[in-house]
């Protein structure tokens, strides 16, 4: 069981009012969309509202905020019903939001990979969608989502870096086509454009979306580290190396302010 940091369970709650205005609800009774018209009209609303930037960054603009939870909620991943990458019950977990057409998403998707399956079981990742440059986006997030509902989480993470390594980024959409890249990593492709095609998993990334605005995060990639009660952010890029240490002061209980801006 992972607790996570007061500053989730803070942002999440005081951000409900905004939340409420925003076009983009996830409705857990209701699905939100009937087809990827709905879907790409949803997401533009989203940003309209005053949602993510449409960017990314190579270097963390806001720093790593560290801190001990005063408050916190239990997060208790379900391999179900989220992403999760490793061992899930690892003692730190790596939450990524990103963009399968964020360059430098592209860079750093492998590199979390990399690095959880370096850790001995120590290292989880969970993955979150935010899928801003444009309909490229949608249709990847969707792809990698119902690449899951054939195969579950591996599945997932199969096509993910698949999709990472087709992707052209800013939105140019991939350099292979989807049904192409479904067959050659052992999907069945004529289920999963009709997936994609039904927008089947558009709940789910709705309520990563969800989640991204509830923490005010602006740029992809960001992660957050949790262990334990406390926790850190940094929007932008993070290597290996930084994350580490991250995960050192964590454990070693530290509340410092970490500033990762150039």
């Amino acid at each position: 069981m992972i607790g996570t940091a007061s500053y989730i369970a803070y942002n999440v709650h005081e951000q409900g009012k905004v939340l409420n205005d925003v076009a983009f609800m996830v409705d857990k009774n209701q699905s939100i969309v009937t087809s990827r018209e709905q879907l790409n009209e949803q997401f533009q609303n989203y940003i309209a509202a005053g949602g993510l930037k449409v960017e990314s960054a190579s270097t963390p603009t806001n720093g790593a905020s560290l801190g001990r939870a005063k408050n916190t909620y239990d997060y208790v991943p379900s391999p179900s019903e989220e992403r999760i990458y490793g061992n899930p019950d690892a003692q730190f977990y790596i939450i990524e939001y990103s963009d399968y057409e964020c360059p430098y998403c592209k860079e750093h998707f492998p590199q979390m990979m990399d690095l959880v399956d370096s850790s001995s079981g120590n290292i989880a990742m969970v993955f979150k969608h935010v899928p801003v440059h444009g309909q490229a986006s949608q249709v990847e997030a969707l792809a990698a989502e119902c690449a899951a509902e054939q195969s579950g989480n591996p599945g997932f993470y199969k096509l993910s870096r698949a999709i990472f390594e087709s992707s052209q980024s800013d939105g140019r959409g991939l350099s292979t086509p989807l049904d192409v890249l479904a067959e050659r990593n052992g999907f069945d492709a004529k289920r999963l454009i009709e997936c994609v095609n039904q927008a089947r998993p558009a709940k789910k990334i709705g309520a990563d979306i969800k989640e991204a605005q509830g923490l005010n995060i602006q740029q992809t990639p960001t992660t957050i580290v949790v262990h334990g009660d406390q926790s850190a952010m940094v929007q932008g890029m993070v290597n290996g190396t930084g994350l580490m240490q991250m995960m050192a002061q964590l454990a070693g209980g530290g509340t410092a302010g970490q500033d990762r801006s150039n």
